[in-house]
């Protein structure tokens, strides 16, 4: 008589553990859509930005050379363009740009107050930028109706520089309300023809020990334009 089969027993641990394998998937899937509907609600919440906070303008020139004198000569020019590029962050304020004329040479007495220039043009506005948007043109133009002065003796009365200032706000006294808030680069100006004989080829440095000088960081201009 053949004896009945007996059941494996090797499969038996096999068979005892599946239950308990399938109650741990269980748990690690209800544990996963848990954290889903946990982060999808993170996710939810729309993202907070700070504004950039408002830079000094940096200005580089662009035409004409620095290096080179600039010839201007009335009877061939009605106006000079000077260029640039500027790179800020402005933050939505619009950006200014003026040229003086002898910066740093103190203004004739027939000014109500002294100024650190012989002459300057209305500001011109400029459109907010950024620094993501780059480098962006700055151009200002010197119109020649306006005279360059011309008193003195040679080379004094050709020999004159033309200064480009950037900033946010302009005082008074046409200079930068904030001084830190500002950006300039100069050129060397010589008013007359360089054909004529007489006409200087360079100019000497400005020099304050001959020269009454002023410059806007001076705390009696800043006075007077309070004043004013």
């Amino acid at each position: 008589m053949i004896a009945p089969s007996r059941p494996s027993l090797r499969r038996a641990p096999v068979l005892a553990a599946r239950p308990r394998r399938s109650a741990a998937l269980a748990r690690s899937f209800a544990a996963a859509a848990l954290a889903a509907s946990t982060t999808g609600c993170l996710v939810l919440e729309p993202p907070t930005y700070e504004h950039p906070e408002r830079t000094a303008p940096v200005l580089t020139a662009a035409f004409p050379p620095q290096h080179i004198p600039v010839y201007i000569v009335e009877q061939q020019d009605s106006f000079k363009n000077f260029g640039a590029t500027v790179l800020s962050e402005d933050n939505g304020t619009p950006l200014q740009g003026v040229l003086y004329i002898d910066y740093g040479r103190r203004s004739s007495d027939d000014t109500p107050f002294p100024l650190p220039f012989r002459r300057v043009t209305f500001p011109r506005v400029f459109p907010a930028g950024t620094m993501a948007g780059g480098q962006r043109p700055f151009e200002l133009t010197w119109d020649l109706t306006t005279p360059i002065p011309a008193e003195g003796v040679t080379p004094e009365k050709e020999c004159h520089t033309i200064t480009m200032i950037a900033s946010h706000a302009f005082n008074k006294c046409s200079c930068a309300a904030d001084p830190d808030d500002m950006s300039s680069l100069t050129w060397q100006i010589i008013h007359c023809n360089p054909n004529e004989p007489t006409c200087p080829k360079s100019c000497p440095p400005l020099d304050c020990e001959t020269t009454p000088c002023l410059f806007c960081d001076d705390p009696s201009l800043e006075d007077s334009c309070k004043n004013h």
